[in-house]
Protein backbone atom coordinates (compact mmCIF):
# COMPACT_ATOMS: atom_id res chain seq x y z
CA UNK A 1 0.00 0.00 0.00
CA UNK A 2 1.65 3.22 -1.33
CA UNK A 3 -0.01 6.43 0.71
CA UNK A 4 0.82 10.13 -0.54
CA UNK A 5 0.97 13.09 0.50
CA UNK A 6 0.67 16.31 -1.46
CA UNK A 7 0.07 19.75 -1.55
CA UNK A 8 -0.16 20.48 -5.64
CA UNK A 9 -0.51 24.13 -4.85
CA UNK A 10 -3.38 24.63 -7.12
CA UNK A 11 -3.66 23.95 -10.96
CA UNK A 12 -4.07 19.90 -10.29
CA UNK A 13 -5.16 19.76 -13.87
CA UNK A 14 -2.23 20.61 -15.19
CA UNK A 15 0.28 18.42 -12.63
CA UNK A 16 -2.35 15.08 -13.31
CA UNK A 17 0.89 13.01 -15.05
CA UNK A 18 3.30 14.12 -12.62
CA UNK A 19 0.53 12.65 -9.64
CA UNK A 20 0.04 9.24 -11.42
CA UNK A 21 3.81 9.04 -11.48
CA UNK A 22 3.78 8.61 -8.13
CA UNK A 23 1.51 5.17 -8.45
CA UNK A 24 -0.20 6.11 -5.34
CA UNK A 25 -2.48 3.57 -3.79
CA UNK A 26 -4.51 6.33 -1.81
CA UNK A 27 -3.72 10.54 -1.75
CA UNK A 28 -4.71 13.50 0.49
CA UNK A 29 -3.86 16.27 -2.28
CA UNK A 30 -4.22 19.89 -0.82
CA UNK A 31 -4.93 22.69 -2.74
CA UNK A 32 -6.82 20.79 -5.20
CA UNK A 33 -10.01 22.61 -6.77
CA UNK A 34 -13.36 20.49 -6.92
CA UNK A 35 -13.19 20.00 -10.76
CA UNK A 36 -9.69 18.64 -11.21
CA UNK A 37 -10.85 16.24 -7.62
CA UNK A 38 -13.94 14.75 -10.21
CA UNK A 39 -12.24 15.02 -13.36
CA UNK A 40 -9.72 12.19 -12.12
CA UNK A 41 -11.97 10.04 -11.66
CA UNK A 42 -11.87 7.13 -13.96
CA UNK A 43 -11.22 3.55 -14.46
CA UNK A 44 -7.98 4.26 -12.39
CA UNK A 45 -8.88 6.26 -9.85
CA UNK A 46 -12.18 6.88 -6.83
CA UNK A 47 -12.01 10.87 -5.66
CA UNK A 48 -13.68 13.13 -2.75
CA UNK A 49 -13.59 16.56 -2.66
CA UNK A 50 -13.93 19.14 0.26
CA UNK A 51 -14.06 22.52 0.98
CA UNK A 52 -15.91 25.83 0.91
CA UNK A 53 -13.87 26.94 -2.05
CA UNK A 54 -14.23 25.15 -5.14
CA UNK A 55 -10.77 26.37 -6.85
CA UNK A 56 -9.15 25.04 -3.29
CA UNK A 57 -9.96 22.49 -1.06
CA UNK A 58 -8.66 18.88 0.04
CA UNK A 59 -9.13 15.72 -2.57
CA UNK A 60 -8.84 12.09 -1.77
CA UNK A 61 -7.81 10.21 -4.28
CA UNK A 62 -7.94 6.41 -3.63
CA UNK A 63 -7.71 3.55 -6.54
CA UNK A 64 -10.17 2.42 -8.55
CA UNK A 65 -10.95 -1.35 -7.05
CA UNK A 66 -11.05 0.19 -2.99
CA UNK A 67 -13.51 2.10 -1.79
CA UNK A 68 -13.70 5.07 0.22
CA UNK A 69 -16.75 7.09 2.36
CA UNK A 70 -17.16 10.40 4.10
CA UNK A 71 -18.02 9.49 8.34
CA UNK A 72 -19.11 12.92 8.46
CA UNK A 73 -18.38 16.67 6.73
CA UNK A 74 -15.80 18.57 8.06
CA UNK A 75 -16.13 20.84 11.01
CA UNK A 76 -12.80 21.90 11.62
CA UNK A 77 -11.39 23.30 8.02
CA UNK A 78 -10.12 21.07 6.06
CA UNK A 79 -10.06 17.83 8.17
CA UNK A 80 -11.92 14.98 6.97
CA UNK A 81 -12.57 11.78 8.73
CA UNK A 82 -12.72 9.01 5.42
CA UNK A 83 -13.75 5.45 6.03
CA UNK A 84 -11.02 3.18 3.58
CA UNK A 85 -11.62 -0.12 2.62
CA UNK A 86 -9.15 -1.51 0.53
CA UNK A 87 -10.75 -5.43 0.20
CA UNK A 88 -8.44 -6.85 2.78
CA UNK A 89 -7.76 -3.99 5.24
CA UNK A 90 -10.25 -1.38 6.83
CA UNK A 91 -8.89 1.89 8.31
CA UNK A 92 -9.93 5.44 9.08
CA UNK A 93 -7.83 7.97 7.28
CA UNK A 94 -8.57 11.52 8.41
CA UNK A 95 -7.50 14.05 5.53
CA UNK A 96 -5.81 17.33 6.50
CA UNK A 97 -4.76 20.06 5.23
CA UNK A 98 -4.27 22.86 8.39
CA UNK A 99 -4.86 26.02 7.13
CA UNK A 100 -5.65 30.04 8.64
CA UNK A 101 -9.49 30.48 9.79
CA UNK A 102 -10.82 32.69 11.05
CA UNK A 103 -9.16 35.28 13.69
CA UNK A 104 -7.69 33.39 16.46
CA UNK A 105 -4.33 31.92 16.22
CA UNK A 106 -4.93 29.09 18.59
CA UNK A 107 -7.81 27.69 16.58
CA UNK A 108 -5.53 28.37 12.85
CA UNK A 109 -3.44 25.32 11.43
CA UNK A 110 -2.51 23.03 13.86
CA UNK A 111 -4.85 24.93 16.31
CA UNK A 112 -7.51 23.19 13.87
CA UNK A 113 -6.28 20.11 13.66
CA UNK A 114 -5.48 19.74 17.45
CA UNK A 115 -9.44 20.66 18.15
CA UNK A 116 -10.73 18.22 15.55
CA UNK A 117 -8.64 15.36 18.12
CA UNK A 118 -9.53 16.35 21.18
CA UNK A 119 -12.97 17.33 19.98
CA UNK A 120 -13.51 13.77 17.87
CA UNK A 121 -11.88 11.16 20.22
CA UNK A 122 -14.45 8.76 18.50
CA UNK A 123 -12.19 8.82 15.68
CA UNK A 124 -9.58 6.92 17.06
CA UNK A 125 -11.28 4.22 19.15
CA UNK A 126 -12.46 2.05 16.19
CA UNK A 127 -9.70 0.15 14.24
CA UNK A 128 -6.65 1.51 12.71
CA UNK A 129 -6.38 5.47 12.08
CA UNK A 130 -3.89 6.99 9.35
CA UNK A 131 -3.56 10.71 9.42
CA UNK A 132 -2.25 12.66 6.40
CA UNK A 133 -1.58 15.43 4.56
CA UNK A 134 -0.27 19.12 4.91
CA UNK A 135 -0.14 20.06 8.78
CA UNK A 136 1.37 23.32 7.63
CA UNK A 137 3.43 22.71 11.32
CA UNK A 138 6.22 21.96 12.77
CA UNK A 139 8.09 21.39 15.91
CA UNK A 140 10.57 24.32 15.70
CA UNK A 141 7.41 26.44 16.03
CA UNK A 142 5.55 24.98 19.51
CA UNK A 143 6.70 28.42 21.07
CA UNK A 144 4.40 30.57 19.21
CA UNK A 145 1.60 28.93 20.28
CA UNK A 146 0.45 28.17 24.70
CA UNK A 147 -1.65 24.74 23.63
CA UNK A 148 -2.34 22.83 20.53
CA UNK A 149 0.89 23.10 19.04
CA UNK A 150 2.49 20.65 17.36
CA UNK A 151 4.05 18.54 19.83
CA UNK A 152 0.85 18.51 21.59
CA UNK A 153 -0.98 17.11 18.01
CA UNK A 154 2.20 14.08 18.19
CA UNK A 155 1.76 13.50 21.68
CA UNK A 156 -2.23 13.06 21.26
CA UNK A 157 -1.34 10.69 18.22
CA UNK A 158 1.04 8.86 20.40
CA UNK A 159 -1.53 7.69 23.28
CA UNK A 160 -3.63 6.37 20.82
CA UNK A 161 -0.68 4.47 18.80
CA UNK A 162 -0.25 6.49 15.41
CA UNK A 163 3.34 7.54 14.71
CA UNK A 164 4.94 9.30 11.97
CA UNK A 165 5.98 7.06 8.86
CA UNK A 166 8.76 9.42 8.17
CA UNK A 167 9.92 9.73 11.15
CA UNK A 168 10.17 6.11 12.96
CA UNK A 169 11.64 5.17 9.12
CA UNK A 170 14.75 7.31 9.51
CA UNK A 171 14.99 7.54 13.10
CA UNK A 172 14.46 11.22 13.45
CA UNK A 173 13.48 13.40 16.07
CA UNK A 174 10.34 15.94 14.92
CA UNK A 175 12.46 19.42 14.37
CA UNK A 176 15.15 17.50 13.45
CA UNK A 177 13.84 16.40 9.90
CA UNK A 178 16.97 16.22 7.04
CA UNK A 179 14.64 16.11 4.65
CA UNK A 180 12.16 19.37 3.52
CA UNK A 181 8.97 18.62 2.56
CA UNK A 182 7.92 22.36 1.57
CA UNK A 183 9.91 25.05 0.01
CA UNK A 184 8.59 28.65 0.82
CA UNK A 185 8.34 30.77 -2.02
CA UNK A 186 9.84 27.38 -4.02
CA UNK A 187 13.35 28.78 -2.78
CA UNK A 188 15.84 25.93 -1.90
CA UNK A 189 17.20 27.87 0.54
CA UNK A 190 13.69 28.11 2.61
CA UNK A 191 13.04 24.41 3.40
CA UNK A 192 10.66 23.05 6.11
CA UNK A 193 9.38 19.62 7.11
CA UNK A 194 5.73 20.34 7.12
CA UNK A 195 3.46 17.55 5.35
CA UNK A 196 2.88 14.57 6.89
CA UNK A 197 1.83 10.78 6.83
CA UNK A 198 0.94 9.13 10.35
CA UNK A 199 0.17 5.65 10.39
CA UNK A 200 -0.45 2.92 13.83
CA UNK A 201 2.63 2.49 15.11
CA UNK A 202 1.49 -1.63 14.49
CA UNK A 203 2.49 -0.90 11.11
CA UNK A 204 5.82 0.63 11.13
CA UNK A 205 7.75 -2.66 11.28
CA UNK A 206 5.82 -3.37 7.78
CA UNK A 207 6.88 0.00 6.34
CA UNK A 208 9.23 -0.88 3.53
CA UNK A 209 10.26 2.64 2.09
CA UNK A 210 9.48 6.48 2.70
CA UNK A 211 10.49 8.86 0.67
CA UNK A 212 10.12 12.93 -0.10
CA UNK A 213 10.08 14.21 -3.44
CA UNK A 214 13.61 15.79 -4.69
CA UNK A 215 13.45 19.64 -5.13
CA UNK A 216 14.72 19.59 -8.45
CA UNK A 217 11.95 17.26 -10.01
CA UNK A 218 9.00 18.95 -7.80
CA UNK A 219 9.37 22.17 -7.42
CA UNK A 220 8.14 22.91 -11.09
CA UNK A 221 5.00 22.03 -9.85
CA UNK A 222 4.39 23.12 -6.22
CA UNK A 223 6.35 24.61 -3.26
CA UNK A 224 5.68 20.81 -1.43
CA UNK A 225 7.02 17.46 -2.36
CA UNK A 226 5.04 14.86 -1.69
CA UNK A 227 5.40 12.49 0.89
CA UNK A 228 5.37 8.54 0.31
CA UNK A 229 4.94 5.84 2.40
CA UNK A 230 5.03 2.36 1.38
CA UNK A 231 3.58 -0.25 3.75
CA UNK A 232 3.72 -4.25 2.75
CA UNK A 233 0.67 -6.04 2.75
CA UNK A 234 -0.17 -8.04 6.20
CA UNK A 235 0.64 -11.47 5.26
Amino acid sequence: MRIVAWNCQTGFHKKVEAFRSLRSDLAVISECSQKCALAIQSVDYRALWFGSNPRKGIAVICRADWSIEAIQEPEQKWIVPIRVNTGSTEFILIAVWACRVGDSKLTQYIGQVHLAMTSHEEWFCNGPVVMAGDLNSNKIWDSERRTGNHSAVVKLLAQWGIVSGYHEYFGEAQGKESRATCYLYRHESKPYHIDYIFIPKIWAARVTAVKVGEFASWSKHSDHSPVIVDIADNT
